[in-house]
């Protein structure tokens, strides 16, 4: 397990975050399983990507894509031993990058995904994703979870290529919440 989450701050609109998983699946019983995804920027405002490492257990090689590929955001799945929602993001961003969170910013969005395995009864998961603000952004990726990682411009992303590497991604909503967290920097009101 890894170290205790450090002391972050978070402004009053995230309050509906700040309870543990059992309280938010209360709220909101149509899903089953929480995940938090993180947007980080760079001082150049490009976006971190991580791409999983080849032996993941789901989508192997994936920007959390395939080889050669980008998709993911840092993120992952909230523990029961979270806090808070804004601490499972905070944790999984520490956890997979080494970053250390100071401020989450905003909610960036959400979507939903099924996970219908063969035997199994139907899981709906909600992924909820988190601008969050660096101490700074030297990247040391936990190697069983990640290989590779890039910063990305929003053009980047329009065009699904980062110099040499062909973006691809799980599903459309992975592309889309990448370009509304740009869309919600530009528009936000600087702080």
């Amino acid at each position: 397990m890894a170290d205790a989450v450090p002391a972050f701050v978070y402004p009053p609109e995230l309050q509906e975050y700040a309870v543990n998983d059992q309280e938010y699946l209360r709220r909101r019983p149509e899903y089953n399983v929480l995940c938090t995804g993180v947007a980080v920027f760079d001082k150049n405002s490009k976006l971190l990507l991580v791409q999983r490492a080849a032996d993941e257990k789901a989508f192997p090689n994936y920007w959390k894509h395939e080889t050669n590929v980008i998709q993911e955001v840092p993120g992952g799945k909230v523990d029961n031993t979270d806090e808070t929602l804004l601490h499972a993001a905070v944790r999984e961003l520490k956890e997979e990058t080494g970053l250390t969170a100071t401020r989450v910013r905003r909610k960036v969005g959400e979507f939903s995904f099924g996970d219908g395995r063969p035997g199994r009864p139907p899981v709906t998961w909600l992924k909820l994703i988190f601008e969050i603000e660096v101490n700074d952004t030297n990247v040391t990726l936990d190697p069983i979870e990640h290989q590779r990682y890039l910063w990305a411009s929003e053009e980047e992303i329009v065009q699904d290529l980062v110099g040499d590497v062909k973006l691809a991604y799980v599903s459309p909503p992975n592309k889309t919440i990448k370009l509304e967290a740009f869309k919600l920097r530009k528009e936000a009101v600087p702080s």
